[in-house]
């Protein structure tokens, strides 16, 4: 057995050490302990945020990709209704009857002016989509307005078609005009219900209008005769014909030989017997004759 004897001071020194010791571990312990815990909650904090802003862009591309989708089938629908309007635009020309180099649909607009002195302002999409919107709506408009303008022309072309004028025959002259007059065979007064065309025999008897064949064959007092329906309660009869050109039912233009003049029915001479009817009863033909 032996016995060793420690100072006061060195056991103090000794046990403060041990004391100091563990103490420091347990404080490195625990920043260490307490460092890996803040680790973890930044790495799933940065996660979340890192999967908040990754949804929120493919929620913009989305958008994007539908915004682009609309943008396409406006144009593609812009570029359809321009298409049909530079049609629309040539027909209406021809029918107005316009200079070829006065308005021309097949080519860009005229267009121009000076450089702004201020840098215009970005469109935003929004911007850009609400001015395709307003363009497409402004298309529309036009091409209903094209619509109307060539339904107008058209209408136009069809009356001025059907519409009586000018004289049934390409050469002549009048023999006998429409009203009372001295009649050639009894020698007294009669009514004369039309305008005869005296000429050539064998010449040309032309439609005044376009219309509808509605007789075609002999009758009475007529000889030949051809009698056309122009619409609008509108007729003309072209009698003594020594041959027919058409038939019932055949649709006539303006200006087509329909007949050759002739001497037949209640005649002195070669000529054709000129008739307009309105409603059914013979009318004054000067009005139209005077169309020529």
């Amino acid at each position: 057995m032996r016995t060793l004897h420690v100072p006061r001071v060195a056991l103090v020194s000794v046990l403060s050490a041990v004391v100091l010791s563990c103490a420091v571990s347990a404080f490195l312990s625990w920043r260490h302990f307490e460092g890996r815990v803040l680790d973890a909650n930044a790495v799933g904090l940065w996660h979340e945020r890192l999967g908040a802003q990754r949804a929120t862009l493919d929620e913009l591309s989305t958008q994007a990709q539908a915004e682009l989708l609309q943008v396409g089938q406006q144009l593609a629908g812009m570029e359809a209704r321009l298409l049909r309007m530079e049609a629309l635009g040539q027909r209406v020309s021809e029918m107005a009857q316009l200079d070829k180099g006065e308005f021309r649909f097949d080519e860009p607009a005229a267009l121009g002016g000076p450089a702004p002195s201020a840098q215009p302002a970005a469109l935003i999409p929004t911007d850009y989509m609400a001015k395709l919107q307003r363009l497409a709506s402004s298309l529309k408009t036009r091409e209903q307005e094209l619509n109307v303008l060539e339904a107008l022309l058209a209408r136009r072309r069809f009356l001025e078609q059907v519409a009586p004028s000018g004289w049934p025959v390409a050469s002549g002259w009048i023999s006998s005009g429409y009203g009372q007059r001295v009649d050639p065979f009894s020698g007294r007064p009669a009514w004369h219900a039309g305008v005869d065309f005296a000429g050539r025999a064998g010449s040309n008897v032309i439609a005044v209008a376009g219309g509808v064949v509605t007789f075609a064959g002999p009758r009475d007092g007529y000889g030949l005769l051809v009698e056309v329906h122009h619409g609008e309660n509108m007729g003309t009869r072209y009698g003594h014909a020594k041959r027919l050109h058409v038939k019932v039912g055949d649709v006539v233009k303006k200006g087509q030989t329909i007949a050759e003049m002739g001497n037949t029915g209640r005649s002195t001479g070669h000529h054709v017997h000129f008739e307009v009817l309105r409603e059914g009863r013979q009318i004054n033909p000067a009005q139209y004759l005077a169309r020529r």
